[in-house]
């Protein structure tokens, strides 16, 4: 009898304590003109993050948050300070039309909601769309470019495409009769064709002794396809060791070379990507800077393979 009493005890607090919030905590009541999320947390920058993450769902996108520790130490004393980043994976939410609705604070929590106007969203999505197909390559000046170039060009845009697509679908969602008169979805089915047509313009195939297996994985992972002429690339590396308070600092360079199949394999193209990184041994730290070289290639989706140095070279073999 003493625990049922303690329970209902419980259960009285807990809904004292729950009918102090407002009512839009637990339904927001919006209009058909704004999107709106609530978060719920300890402070404010935490329950803004909720919010976000509750809106991105709504939006199909994905919110990231990363939290760190720093922890210093002078003489006796400690200092601790908590930095929150929150970074958004598309440029689908503008931030700036984001706007906090209502604040609440109650029982050691800060409640939010926020709001995002439909038809300020819709336009700045539509014509961030619409400045993307703007602003591309049209298919008379890439016919202009080598053949490599096309293939390059082709795999940056097949990583374009996904993210590109899901914003169509979104402005579809939100009014299926503008973004259909836009004529948007006939440039992306344009787009894609030019997307296609390209890669069938030249081959890369990577030419990499044993010891660069791991690097050339996953180079090979964006380069995979492709038909027509065929390119060789060649990754090599070179090493720098210093030692430094018992501890080894290596840089690793990969350079890149890409160069025709046929006589006289003349070289096209060379960019080259420096990592450093420091460990208890050279095997150690060497292993990381090459880890940190296929992290840089796998974050990039293979676009910094590409992205400098892309002078032509005269040398021949």
């Amino acid at each position: 009898m003493r625990a049922v009493s303690l329970l209902l005890l419980v259960i009285s607090s807990i809904s004292a304590k729950a009918s102090v919030w407002p009512n839009w905590v637990y339904q927001t009541n919006c209009t058909a003109e704004y999107f709106c999320a609530v978060g719920l947390a300890q402070n404010e920058i935490s329950a803004k993050k909720l919010a976000l993450d509750d809106l991105s769902q709504q939006l199909q996108v994905s919110v990231n948050s990363q939290t760190s520790i720093d922890v210093s130490k002078e003489e006796d004393k400690s200092t601790t300070r908590f930095k929150q980043k929150i970074e958004l994976s598309t440029e689908s939410i503008p931030l700036n039309l984001i706007f906090v609705a209502e604040r609440t604070f109650q029982n050691s929590q800060m409640a939010l909601l926020i709001k995002l106007p439909k038809q300020q969203f819709y336009n700045n999505l539509s014509a961030h769309v619409a400045s993307f197909f703007n602003n591309m390559t049209t298919p008379e000046q890439l016919s202009q470019q080598p053949l490599w170039r096309q293939r390059v060009w082709a795999m940056k845009q097949q990583e374009e495409q996904t993210k590109i697509k899901n914003q169509l679908s979104l402005l579809t969602a939100l009014n299926k009769n503008k973004t259909s008169s836009s004529g948007l979805w006939e440039e992306f089915k344009q787009w894609q064709k030019l997307t296609l047509s390209s890669q069938n313009k030249a081959i890369i195939e990577v030419q990499a002794p044993h010891e660069l297996q791991v690097i050339t994985s996953s180079i090979n992972q964006y380069l995979i396809g492709g038909a027509g002429e065929i390119y060789w690339l060649q990754p090599s590396i070179k090493t720098r060791t210093a030692k430094k308070s018992g501890k080894y600092i290596v840089q690793v360079l990969l350079s890149l070379e890409l160069l025709e199949s046929k006589p006289p394999y003349r070289i096209l193209f060379s960019n080259s990507i420096k990592v450093q990184r420091k460990a208890p041994s050279y095997n150690a730290a060497k292993q990381k800077a090459i880890e940190a070289i296929v992290q840089l290639i796998k974050t990039s989706k293979g676009q910094v393979l590409f992205s400098k140095n892309d002078q032509p070279h005269g040398k021949e073999y």
